[in-house]
């Protein structure tokens, strides 16, 4: 696979089979035998083997690409000296649509074809040995293997076997035809944009193109498609793991003329292929899919509605309880600054915000060219992350209380960059602004920054400046609006008394990043990083002492603290939700919300996230609300918990897939049907609404 969050997503869908499809595989719902064209071998030639896969009625075995998800079968041959297999020959595949996913696959008896060649000398009879592995997938999924064998005579001259001269007649007919069109493609502005010129594209009812590279294309999006004479060009969203196409790109071009299905591979390099617009309907070109239910994937945001809920969402940060505590320290100090002086801290400040919001952004980019699956707070997946947050806020709310003031040194740089007057101190308190803020997923927020990871380098950092320039906006406004700064309180006593008050806000953050970090971890962590807390409180209280001694004894701590938050471990694999929130509630996954949606059950999908203070406000509001939880009993509603407190490469996948990056995001498959997404902050009667 070529990212790590693919394999990850297969490997699950192969740990977390239920215990039906355990049952299932006793009467595996697979028949497998190898076949051969010939009733003999022919030495000194290529000869014509084929597997046979033949899934039950419902079921679907995998193409080489299986597209969202799946296993492509496998041949592993055991062969007699003097024979070489060659590889698979892959029919063309059929889509087949489950939720949110697109696979490509066979749901019909399906010949794979393989060339055997046999050395000049070679005798017979010969054995042929082959283990086959394959998965099957319905509502749920069953890895599938076979030893097969198959012995066979050599004679000089090959005889063909007339109970299966048809089927291995209509095979071939199913396999591409290596042709050498022009074609070329482009990927700009988060689409794959292919064309091809060939008279075989006129005149066709349907055409589907299937590339190779399973992370080139978004497989749930429309093929946007025009023909004109014999030119054909096609637009399609890119996968959320597409990191670079190869040169050439090859695929398969399916085009169906009156009924008549013929497969083609083409190859495709790089060149000048306009993208069709994202908001021209989907052509009578665009393939149907033959193995399931065909869903219209949703229309692309316009650049102008991205920017604009990016802007929105950095706004509506502001109030989120995550960062109201640390802008008030710059609040303070604007409100006793000059006019020109609320000019250049505002715009420092908006540096400061957008320069982090950049580099969050160029981070997130390149941890997922190196194949990581993260997202927006992906840093507070990390326990020692979590450790330095708390040191961080904690020297913070003891210099608001009074309790320490302190000059310079490392172990308050986070303090004094913040406490700093002028632009310096402005800048900073923006960096740490976005530092605190990224627990929280604001409205618009998450489908702007969702957006963004789908859309190349450029595009994508301009929409996490646009964010950053959200979240400043309010200070700015102050800098640059004389009537907005005039409704700033005048200074006085009270600030001194606003001041320490806000210091309480910065303990309960502590205390809350504390609990992430038992639930991260265990008891014993978070009662570790309590010790550095008293370590750094020592620190802050011995400041002002010189001497030897007294320098000792701080560099002693110091080191103590960042000590133990060296020695904290990665963060340990997730618990099943069930066992942390009650019978209720069931562990998240592909497979169960598949199982689920096929008995015709509700099922509710909470992404959520310990650190995500977004997501335990909603808890707390409406998902726990007596009303809703006594609609969920009385309805049969199962509730699913995705939990990316740790990083789970699976559920980034899946909120790629609804266009977001970060937690909170709910869904609701009512009755089955297709997911419906709530918004980021819910009510009672919002989640009442969504169940019916």
């Amino acid at each position: 696979m070529s990212t790590l969050a693919r394999t990850l997503v297969r490997l699950l869908i192969l740990m977390l089979m239920p215990l039906s499809g355990l049952v299932a595989a006793q009467t595996q719902p697979v028949q497998a035998e190898l076949l051969s064209e010939n009733q003999t071998l022919r030495a000194g030639a290529e000869n014509m083997i084929a597997l046979r896969l033949k899934p039950q009625a419902g079921w679907h075995v995998y193409w080489r690409n299986p597209g969202d998800s799946g296993i492509a079968t496998k041949l592993e041959w055991q062969l007699p000296a003097g024979v070489q297999a060659g590889q698979i020959q892959w029919p063309y595949p059929h889509q087949f649509r489950l939720g949110e996913l697109v696979n490509y696959g066979y749901g019909a008896e399906t010949l794979h074809l393989v060339p055997l060649t046999l050395d000049a000398g070679v005798r017979g009879p010969l054995t042929l040995k082959a283990t086959a592995k394959w998965l099957v997938c319905k509502d749920l999924c069953i890895p599938g293997k076979a030893e097969l064998s198959l012995t066979l005579p050599v004679a000089a001259q090959a005889q063909t076997d007339p109970r299966l001269k048809a089927a291995f007649a209509q095979a071939r007919a199913q396999l591409p035809q290596s042709v050498d069109w022009p074609a070329q493609y482009q990927v700009q502005a988060g689409d794959f944009s292919l064309a091809v010129q060939s008279p075989s594209v006129q005149g066709a009812s349907r055409i589907s193109f299937f590339p190779y590279a399973a992370d080139l294309i978004n497989h749930a999006a429309a093929q946007r498609q025009q023909l004109q004479g014999a030119q054909l060009r096609l637009s399609q969203a890119l996968n959320a793991y597409y990191v670079a196409a190869s040169t050439p790109v090859q695929g398969l071009l399916l085009i169906d003329t009156a009924g008549d299905a013929r497969a083609y591979e083409i190859t495709a390099r790089a060149g000048s292929v306009p993208a069709l617009p994202k908001d021209s309907p989907a052509q009578k070109l665009q393939a149907a899919p033959e193995g399931g239910d065909e869903g219209a994937a949703p229309a692309p945001m316009g650049l102008l509605a991205v920017f604009v809920f990016a802007l929105l969402g950095g706004l509506v940060l502001n109030l989120m309880p995550c960062v109201f505590p640390v802008l008030s320290l710059k609040a303070l100090s604007i409100a006793r600054a000059g006019p020109a002086q609320q000019r250049g801290q505002a715009l420092a400040y908006t540096a400061g915000v957008i320069a982090s919001c950049v580099g969050a952004a160029a981070a997130i980019l390149l941890l997922r060219s190196a194949g990581e699956a993260v997202g927006w707070g992906f840093q507070l997946q990390s326990p020692a992350f979590v450790a330095v947050l708390c040191y961080l806020l904690f020297a913070l709310g003891l210099s608001l209380s009074g309790a320490a003031e302190f000059g310079s040194g490392l172990m308050n740089v986070g303090q004094n960059l913040t406490e700093r007057k002028g632009w310096s101190g402005a800048f900073f308190t923006g960096v740490l602004a976005v530092v605190v803020a990224s627990p929280c997923t604001a409205p618009f927020m998450g489908t702007a920054i969702g957006f963004a990871m789908t859309q190349p380098p450029p595009l994508a950092i301009a929409v996490f400046a646009a964010l950053g320039l959200g979240l400043a906006l309010p200070f700015l406004l102050i800098g640059f609006v004389p009537a907005a700064a005039r409704l700033l309180p005048k200074p006085g006593a009270w600030m001194e008394r606003f001041k320490q008050a806000m210091a309480f806000p910065l303990y309960l953050s502590v205390v809350w990043l504390l609990w992430v970090l038992a639930r991260q971890l265990d008891i014993n962590a978070s009662a570790q990083i309590m010790v550095g807390l008293v370590l750094l409180a020592f620190i802050l209280w011995l400041w002002r002492a010189h001497g030897l001694l007294a320098s000792l004894f701080k560099l002693a701590a110091f080191a103590g603290a960042i000590g133990l938050v060296v020695q904290l471990p990665p963060a340990q694999a997730p618990q099943a939700a069930a066992a942390q929130a009650g019978s209720e509630r069931q562990a998240w996954s592909t497979a169960r919300v598949a199982e689920l949606r096929a008995e015709g059950r509700t099922v509710f999908v909470d992404f959520t996230a310990d650190w995500c203070l977004s997501c335990k406000v909603n808890e707390r509001v409406a998902l726990n609300n007596a009303r809703v939880q006594q609609a969920f009993a009385e309805r049969g509603v199962a509730v699913l918990v995705a939990d990316w407190t740790r990083a789970d490469p699976a559920i980034t996948a899946e909120l790629a897939r609804f266009g977001r990056n970060g937690v909170p995001l709910y869904l609701v498959y009512a009755k089955g049907g297709e997911a419906r997404i709530l918004p980021q902050l819910l009510t009672p009667d919002i989640v009442l609404k969504a169940l019916d």
